[in-house]
């Protein structure tokens, strides 16, 4: 196998042009623009005429030179299965999709069916053919979710499933009787507002959230049987035609500790690429996270940010919270001849909000080195002494 690179970054939050001239900036593109591929997730929707918002807060909106902006900056392709695809509704979801095809994207992860959102970008280059699948992991409403007639986003919802030890089961059982909220649930599948499993009668849903026995207090999160099941036919058409297959993958199930990867996370990465993917990358909560491997593939399932255009700048840096911090990292298979991977990592300041709303926006730029070094060391803690080795440090002077 030829070495093929790919490059990918933190979610691009987004309300308009990037300033992409600043000398600082070259370093990025050039990161970008020397792989053979290069994806990021688009966590915003497209401005559309006569759309209404289906939210009451936190709205994120871009414009065209928005996209055009994350053009220059080197993305081949953008993902688009996220909590803010959808917010303006099926408008949104088609205005996105025809300005970033239009501009010369590649796009994944939504769409005007669940069968359109589900299709891979296949970008295809010289070394090989990189297809990206986008999907995302809630909680959402189910409105946001694409089916077979309905616009929205690719879903692969995760379901969280409680334990509690026996004593504790059958109080929560009682109450969920005495509240009647078991009747309730059986006449509204019985006129077919919700579909029951076969074993409902002897599960126990406590609130919207599934209660089983068990030795001690715990939880997990399992993804739903019908998403994984349509997962597995879009990755195996990926898989068809791809060289690598890489997986974008939005997640807001998020721990108390948001700098922490929930081990769900990870264990849900490690049976993605089981199942055949190459590649994992995640976003989801607006910090950098650390990163794994798996059989050699990269898990890079917690990148915050590259470009984050929050409205809450101030109460972000009043409580601590380091959503200024990325990378940028270029994966490479092949350069070790096992069809694994090695690992490029360039941390990155996050691209802030346009101090004027009619200038362009910062983009994102290198760190200096000692910062540069303590990004990677966290990002890196927790990895094996041979995965560790599989990973480098690149500086800004290398572009």
């Amino acid at each position: 196998m030829t070495t093929i690179s790919v490059a990918v970054a933190g979610q691009a939050l987004l309300h308009g042009a990037i300033d992409l001239a600043a000398s600082e900036a070259a370093a990025v593109r050039g990161i970008l623009q020397q792989a053979d591929a290069a994806f990021v997730n688009l966590e915003a929707t497209l401005e559309t005429a006569g759309a209404w918002p289906t939210k009451t807060k936190t709205l994120h909106l871009t414009n065209a030179d928005g996209i055009a902006s994350l053009k220059a900056l080197g993305f081949d392709a953008l993902a688009h299965a996220n909590n803010h695809a959808f917010d303006l509704g099926p408008p949104g979801i088609a205005r996105t999709r025809s300005v970033v095809e239009s501009s010369g994207l590649l796009f994944t992860g939504s769409g005007m069916s669940r069968q359109q959102a589900a299709k891979p970008a296949f970008i295809r280059t010289a070394a090989g053919v990189v297809a990206v699948l986008a999907v995302d992991l809630g909680p959402q409403p189910d409105i946001v979710y694409a089916s077979v007639d309905r616009a929205g986003i690719n879903p692969l919802r995760m379901r969280r499933k409680v334990s509690v030890p026996s004593a504790e089961h059958e109080v929560l059982r009682r109450l969920v009787s005495r509240l009647g909220d078991d009747k309730r649930e059986a006449a509204r599948a019985a006129v077919g507002y919700r579909i029951d499993r076969p074993d409902q009668a002897q599960r126990l849903e406590v609130f919207g959230t599934e209660v089983i026995e068990g030795l001690e207090v715990g939880s997990r999160f399992e993804a739903d049987p019908d998403d994984l099941t349509a997962f597995d036919a879009a990755l195996a058409d990926a898989r068809s035609e791809a060289t690598i297959v890489a997986v974008a993958i939005h997640n807001h199930h998020w721990d108390p500790n948001w700098k922490q990867m929930p081990a769900w996370v990870m264990d849900m990465s490690r049976l993605l690429i089981d199942r055949g993917a190459d590649l994992i990358v995640g976003t989801g909560a607006p910090v950098l996270q650390g990163i794994g491997f798996h059989r050699g593939k990269p898990i890079l399932a917690g990148l915050g940010n590259l470009i984050f255009h929050t409205r809450r700048s101030e109460t972000y840096d009043r409580q601590g919270v380091d959503v200024w911090t990325g990378a940028v990292c270029r994966c490479v298979f092949g350069a070790t001849g096992d069809g694994t991977a090695r690992v490029e990592v360039l941390p990155v300041a996050v691209g802030r909000p346009p101090r004027n709303a009619m200038d362009a926006a910062p983009a994102p730029i290198p760190l200096e080195k000692p910062a540069a070094q303590r990004v990677f060391d966290a990002m890196t803690a927790d990895l094996s002494e041979e995965d560790r080795a599989r990973v480098v440090l690149i500086e800004k002077t290398s572009f």
